[in-house]
């Protein structure tokens, strides 16, 4: 391999994507998470490092670790693909308000204001 192909295959996108397609088809979970963690570290500035850990630790039944990953993936960027993953699972934002409860007739006229305004 030349420096040039080395480098590439070193890149966080690639670490991510080669550690969530290790989990996907061998079931090494751990290494792939491995993978995903160093492409972290090397840019943390990318959402899809987060979604492919978020997705190994699904593959891994570890769904509060993924919830986490995914999460800080929506902090990066608002990742569409993050956002059907966390649907999936069954997850809803938090209220607008989350000192009241989600029914408070305040948190459900400013969600659907957020709504209609694209702001969630």
């Amino acid at each position: 391999m030349d420096q040039h192909n080395h480098q590439h295959a070193e890149s966080p996108e690639m670490l991510s994507l080669m550690g969530y397609s290790l989990a996907r088809e061998t079931g090494q979970f751990q290494k792939g998470i491995e993978l995903c963690l160093k492409a972290i570290a090397m840019n943390p500035h990318s959402s899809d490092n987060y979604l492919h850990l978020g997705r190994i630790y699904l593959l891994a039944k570890k769904k509060d670790l993924a919830m986490k990953a995914f999460r800080k993936g929506l902090r990066v960027r608002k990742d569409a693909r993050i956002i059907d993953e966390l649907r999936s699972m069954g997850i809803r934002q938090s209220p607008p308000f989350a000192s009241l409860p989600r029914t408070h007739v305040i948190n459900r006229v400013t969600g659907k204001i957020m709504r209609v305004l694209k702001l969630r």
